[in-house]
Parts: structure tokens; C-alpha cells; sequence
């Protein structure tokens, strides 16, 4: 048997320590560093390269002979739709990589389009509403409970925190306030979406033979929090080490769901994948209501998949290991060549 093909692992650069957001960006080196491990193991030879922006992308490509590429480019210069763009550029130098195409990219993160795509679709995802930058936000159109603000087209809970939840109609005034902070900072929509309470799901989906297969349901677990905490997995949940939320939302693998429910959250995960044109691997995060019922509140078309996130730990959960799955990415890319 042959050797497998040498192959580039290809991410994008994250700036400095102590730069805004530095801790979530630069995230991104436990997933090559993992993915190195996996494809040595597999008897791969990885050369891996930063990657600055798109001309730059172009340059590697061009002086590159191998074809497959390991896609863990999430952004250029902080915006994640340049980045989308990156499979298109490989597959016009005649490369294949892993994850999703660029259409299926775009899409999935502008949370707006793919709210309004889900939605027509027929699956279920909270209302609410898009406050276009330098515009404020019409509370009438907003009935009284909780609602949620976060940034249209920012990932890995950027712009979220714990003040991120507000009651209407009481707490209009720093709706507002939040809405213009999240504008200033991020230069992007914002959504205000209304908070299911509840409980917090994460279906991990990747593609095997051609099909989406989910991975065992994942659920956060809450039950640290007081009242007086909203139950969200925020940005210092997800990056920050010093903060009670990330030290307090463990996952229960596999959720403890009544089978319906269960098999009502795997099925819309499938229907996600399809309605958004997906392909290689994703994560549906939903929210269960107090009734068990399901709302999709986002499609990641570029999870985190580092040994310690929780994709990673669905993967184990499913019988599949870590190699296996590169293995299997890898594979996929190869066979869209």
C-alpha cells in the first residue's frame, strides 16, 4: 500500500497577547496542533503554514504541490467571511480541502440569512430582530419577556456576556445601550433574539459515505448558576480561565433526554445540514424550551474541534476516534478533486 499523500495544514494568523478577543483567535492553534498528532499518526507528512489573508493564501497555493488541505483558517484580519472565501481559492488552484464550501460558509455565518433560511425551511428558531448598524433598535416590535443580543457575524461567543440578556419592556434603555456598544465594537448587525431559558443542547454532525451522521447529544450544564446569571455559554465561558462560567459549564455527554425528544433534536440537526448545503462536519446548538421543545440557535459551520472542545468529546462519545475522524475528513476532501 502506498503512503498517504502529504498534505498542508493551513490556518490563519491571530495577532498578539493581550489584543482584543486574542484568547478565542488564537484558539486555533490546539486544532492544528491536534490535527498534526492525528495525521502523523495516520502516516501523513503535514507541513503546516499561517495564513495572513487571501493574497497571501493565493501565493501558498500556487507554490504548493499538494493538493489536500486541512481547512482551520477561521478568519483574516478578524473578519470570518474573508475567510469563507478560502475553499473557493483552494479548489481554483486545482486543491481540495476539508470543511465546508464557501456558499455553505457565507451562508452559515451571516446568523441572520441563516436564521431567515432555517426558518422558511420550517425549523425552529427563536424570534426577533436585526438592528442595522448606526440604527436603534424598535422595541415595539418586541413583546414583553427575555431576549438575547449578540453580533450578526461574529463566532466562538464574541460579543456575548453576561449582561447580554435583557427583560422588555423594563430593561429598553440598556437594550439600546447595548445594541449601540455592540455596533461601536463590532462594526456589524445585531440580533435580538428571544432567550429560551431552559436548558442548552450541542449536536456535533459530521459526513460519513456521503450522509450526515450526529454524533451522541451533548447538554450544558447549568445547575451552578444562580438566578442572578443567565444561562449562556458566553465568551469568558468559553475563553476565559479565571471566570466562574468557565469553570461551571460542564457538558453531560450523552444529554439526559426523553428518547422523543432526543431523536426530535437529531432529526432537525440532519434537516439543519441539508437545508444549509452542509458538508464534512458541523455543530447545531439549540435550546430546549420548558415544554422539551427545540429551537435551532445557530448552525457553526467551523466549529472548534481541539481535543478539549466539545466536538471532540461528541466524537469520543460516538465510538469515533480522533484520527479517524481527520482520516475521514481527509478522505472526503480527496474524493472532491
Amino acid at each position: 500500500m502506498s503512503p498517504p499523500e502529504p498534505i498542508l495544514i493551513l490556518h490563519n494568523t491571530f495577532g498578539k497577547s493581550g489584543e482584543p478577543l486574542y484568547e478565542s483567535r488564537s484558539g486555533v492553534m490546539d486544532q492544528v496542533r491536534a490535527v498534526e498528532a492525528a495525521c502523523l499518526e495516520l502516516g501523513y507528512v503535514a507541513h503546516i503554514t499561517a495564513i495572513e489573508d487571501l493574497r497571501h493564501l493565493s501565493h501558498v497555493l500556487e507554490y504548493s504541490d499538494r493538493r489536500l488541505i486541512f481547512n482551520l483558517m477561521e478568519e483574516f484580519l478578524g473578519d470570518v467571511r474573508q475567510a469563507s472565501l478560502a475553499p473557493s481559492v483552494c479548489r481554483a488552484f486545482g486543491k481540495s480541502c476539508t470543511g465546508n464550501d464557501t456558499d455553505t460558509l457565507l451562508l452559515a455565518q451571516n446568523k441572520i440569512q441563516a436564521k431567515a433560511v432555517l426558518a422558511g425551511s420550517g425549523l425552529p428558531t427563536p424570534p426577533g430582530t436585526v438592528v442595522p448598524v448606526g440604527e436603534k433598535p424598535d422595541t415595539t416590535a418586541l413583546t414583553q419577556g427575555m431576549y438575547i443580543l449578540k453580533p450578526a457575524f461574529c463566532d466562538a461567543s464574541e460579543g456575548i456576556d453576561s449582561d447580554s440578556v435583557v427583560q422588555l419592556p423594563e430593561d429598553a434603555g440598556r437594550l439600546e445601550a447595548l445594541a449601540a456598544t455592540l455596533h461601536r465594537r463590532f462594526a456589524q448587525p445585531v440580533i435580538i433574539e428571544r432567550y429560551i431559558p431552559a436548558r442548552e443542547l450541542n449536536v456535533s454532525v459530521i459526513e460519513c459515505d456521503g450522509r450526515p451522521r450526529v454524533m451522541p447529544l451533548a447538554e450544558i450544564d447549568f445547575s451552578a448558576f444562580d438566578d442572578s446569571r443567565p444561562k449562556i455559554v458566553d465568551y469568558s465561558a468559553k475563553w476565559d480561565a479565571a471566570s466562574f462560567a468557565y469553570h461551571h459549564t460542564p457538558r453531560k455527554i450523552p444529554a439526559d433526554l426523553p428518547s422523543e425528544t432526543a431523536e426530535q433534536v437529531r432529526r432537525l440537526a440532519a434537516a439543519a445540514w441539508e437545508v444549509l448545503g452542509c458538508r464534512d462536519y458541523i455543530r447545531v446548538d439549540f435550546r430546549l424550551d420548558e415544554r422539551l421543545c427545540p429551537y435551532i440557535i445557530e448552525v457553526n459551520p467551523n466549529p472548534d474541534i481541539s481535543p478539549e472542545a466539545g466536538f471532540a468529546a461528541a466524537l469520543t462519545a460516538g465510538g469515533v476516534s480522533y484520527e479517524h475522524f481527520v482520516d475521514r475528513m481527509l478522505g472526503n476532501a480527496r474524493e472532491r478533486l
